[in-house]
């Protein structure tokens, strides 16, 4: 089976035992935490899956790194460990994160500009983009100056590009197209 599809399956199962809490936010900031650490270190995942090292050994060293996990968080972790799925754990984070914000009518979206946006104009993209998708929007803004001016916005699977680069790429292709015909 699949990463994904086991990410998937987790995801859903924590999801819905966590909305069943009330805890939907809280997880989601654990299980962050949790893929940040595995994200973050090599030293961990290779310790982790060296063939010697024990499920309760793995346990017991999570356990000592983020303490203040919930029982649900913490159960899952676990379970995880038994199965040795533990590269499932970051899959798992952005799997659950796109639930829960599904449930919250929260959307993220990329924004690449050529320099930085202002706060303001922050404010502004952000009010057009929740009108346009009906959903709260959080952003990310990434610097590209090969994209020359404007803005490529990307939401989901959806990509709004408006960037001059993209503008000057269409305006040749009629230029070439007016030239032939």
């Amino acid at each position: 089976m699949s990463r994904s599809i086991i990410a998937k399956r987790y995801a859903k199962a924590l999801f819905e035992s966590a909305k069943e809490r009330g805890l939907l936010d809280q997880v989601e900031q654990e299980w962050q935490s949790v893929a940040d650490a595995w994200k973050g270190s090599g030293d961990l995942r290779g310790w982790v899956s060296h063939p010697k090292v024990t499920a309760p050994q793995k346990k017991e060293v999570w356990d000592r790194l983020l303490p203040d996990l919930s029982d649900l968080t913490r159960n899952l972790l676990h379970l995880l460990i038994d199965r040795n799925r533990e590269d499932a754990i970051a899959p798992i984070g952005t799997e659950y994160k796109a639930l829960a914000h599904e449930a919250k009518g929260i959307a993220e979206a990329e924004v690449v500009t050529a320099t930085p946006l202002s706060k303001e104009d922050e404010k502004e993209l952000i009010a057009v983009f929740q009108q346009m998708i009906g959903k709260t929007l959080v952003i990310t803004n990434r610097v590209d100056s090969d994209i020359l001016g404007g803005v490529i916005v990307r939401i989901g699977d959806r990509l709004y590009d408006g960037s001059l680069v993209n503008k000057l790429k269409r305006f040749r292709k009629q230029l070439t197209a007016s030239r032939v015909g």
